[in-house]
């Protein structure tokens, strides 16, 4: 080692311009941290708030601190969010200025930044001690978030309450009105399943990325199934276990633990990736009940990016809006069984888009196994690659993924109450008719169902209804309707409909005198008049039984 004496001695002015510059320095930062802490104090409080929200059960330890002020300038709210992790937690900030103050902040160790994702201001941070956080974080004007983000698989209880429900088995692609070869179908299109991850498997040769947000076990075949089950709905090439598009290129984006579930930051992260990885779509088979604003921002981000997100509308059987399914720009999908009946488990509301087969349906499973599953997370991965068939003529992309699936709604096949309605979006989806629609001259006609509709106004009388809808591409002339109940039959004439149009025919009738859930069998039969051959002629024909509510 050289004597330090001797360097110095040999170019003493280089080493005294050194050593001026170290000081200048350090004087500088003492100056800047100085002047920071006095800026900071002398930041105006905002008025106090009402409310203090209660942490997230699940990761956040209690009692949260009272809260009354806000240090940032721009008086708005820090958003904290459960963690899937112990001993973590999520934050997200309003602003550029908050969030940058924040990091700041985090320079005196006690709190461990785990990660972070700059385009959305939000951290994952550990702590050793809770009070340490909440020190950070005292004076912020604080809105918690404590739902987690879970595959939404519905419970045992919730199918069998249901009688009568047909399984779909490894029969998808048929039943969808696929009678072709499919084996091209998504080619040039890449799509990112955000789930548990999907696990390689010679029926998925698309697998060629795959992103771990959330880490996969030592032994992948003990992995979580549901994300690789998923994939194989979109793109699967095993004839036991189809999928619809199995020539599209798929993304592993694993963003949910072996339970099932994940947190707001690892789904934002996981949109991000996605978007990163240059997809057109991605399928997010998980939700959340709680509109949550850092999912929201990802979701935006993916819109503003050209990435279309499709998402399974939830199995908690009710009107719960689940995000990001609800978000106006993610095409939502609900389930059916294999007889076309909505599923009661499947969430319904304004929001959904459509509607896609959803009972018993064989898939791919870790450890080159086969698993049947249900719900409407089978649904979204469905459409998913409905989509991406829509999208390539087999050897490239001939457009968006936006308006593939404004195709894909425009051919669905009209259920429920006439026009879009809660429980079936704009329908079912009908890949035969996606995928034939530009061939002239088909002829189908179908009697789409039949409903009870009560009269408020008891002099005005109650009506039974059967609606039909022409799903060919051909124009249906003077297409005859005759509807047969316990209180007469009659007859309608359709006079014309065009491709993919409706039309409902009233019954009246009184149902006043007959006690509530009391049977009525109903059944009808169309006619067509235009000449060629009904393509479908089973849906000619329905037969149900109604109850009076």
């Amino acid at each position: 080692m050289p004597d330090v004496r001797s360097v110095f001695m040999k170019n003493p002015l280089r080493h005294l311009l050194s050593i001026f510059i170290v000081v200048f320095c350090g004087v500088c930062g003492w100056w800047l941290a100085h002047d920071l802490g006095e800026s900071l104090a002398k930041r105006p409080r905002s008025r106090p708030i009402a409310k203090v929200p209660t942490p997230p059960a699940e990761s956040l330890p209690r009692p949260w601190r009272p809260v009354n002020r806000d240090e940032f300038k721009d008086s708005t709210t820090v958003g904290i969010f459960a963690s899937s992790v112990p001993d973590e937690v999520i934050l997200r900030f309003p602003t550029e200025e908050s969030y940058d103050a924040f990091l700041f902040s985090l320079a005196d160790g006690k709190i461990h930044l785990v990660d972070q994702l700059d385009r959305l201001r939000a951290v994952r941070l550990g702590y050793d001690a809770w009070t340490d956080l909440s020190n950070l974080l005292d004076g912020e004007n604080i809105v918690a978030y404590d739902s987690l983000p879970a595959d939404p698989t519905p419970s045992p209880a919730a199918v069998s309450q249901q009688a009568g429900l047909v399984g779909f088995g490894g029969a998808l692609l048929p039943w969808l009105g696929v009678t072709e070869d499919n084996s091209r179908w998504g080619a040039g299109v890449k799509i990112a399943v955000l789930d548990t991850g999907i696990v390689a498997n010679s029926a998925l040769p698309g697998l060629r990325t795959s992103v771990e947000i959330t880490p996969f076990p030592r032994d992948l075949n003990k992995t979580n199934g549901h994300g690789t089950a998923v994939a194989s709905l979109i793109a699967s090439n095993d004839p036991a276990a189809p999928g619809v598009a199995p020539a599209a290129e798929l993304v592993s984006i694993r963003v949910g633990d072996e339970s099932g579930k994940a947190d707001s930051f690892a789904l934002a992260a996981g949109i991000l990736a996605a978007v990163d990885c240059g997809v057109q779509i991605v399928n997010i088979s998980m939700g959340t009940t709680e509109n949550n604003p850092l999912i929201e921002e990802a979701v935006a981000f993916a819109h503003e990016h050209n990435v279309l997100i499709v998402a399974a509308s939830g199995n908690s059987e009710g009107a719960d809006a689940t995000y990001p399914a609800a978000y106006p720009s993610v095409i939502s999908v609900g389930a059916v069984d294999a007889s076309g009946e909505h599923l009661d488990f499947s969430n319904y509301g304004t929001y959904l888009s459509l509607t896609a087969p959803g009972y018993a349906l064989d898939t791919v499973w870790p450890g080159n196994r086969y698993a049947s599953i249900s719900g409407t997370s089978a649904s979204a991965p469905i459409v998913s690659g409905a989509i991406a068939a829509t999208m390539s003529n087999g050897g490239g992309v001939t457009m968006s993924a936006s308006k593939a699936a404004e195709i894909v709604m425009q051919y669905s096949n009209e259920a429920g109450i006439p026009g879009p309605d809660s429980e079936y979006g704009v329908g079912i989806l009908d890949l035969g008719r996606v995928m034939s629609r530009a061939i002239p001259g088909i002829v189908d006609a179908a009697i789409t169902h039949h409903r009870i509709v009560k009269s408020s106004d008891p002099a005005s009388g109650d009506e039974i209804q059967v609606t039909v809808q022409n799903r060919g591409t051909a124009i249906l002339v003077k297409t005859l309707v005759e509807m047969k109940t316990p209180f007469g039959t009659r007859k309608f004439n359709a006079s014309m409909l065009a491709p993919g149009a409706i039309q409902t025919f009233s019954m009246p009738v009184r149902l006043g005198g007959l006690p509530k859930n009391s049977p009525i069998l109903v059944s009808s039969t169309l006619t067509l008049g235009t000449p060629g051959q009904d393509i479908t002629p089973r849906n000619n024909q329905r037969s149900e039984t109604l109850y009076v509510r």
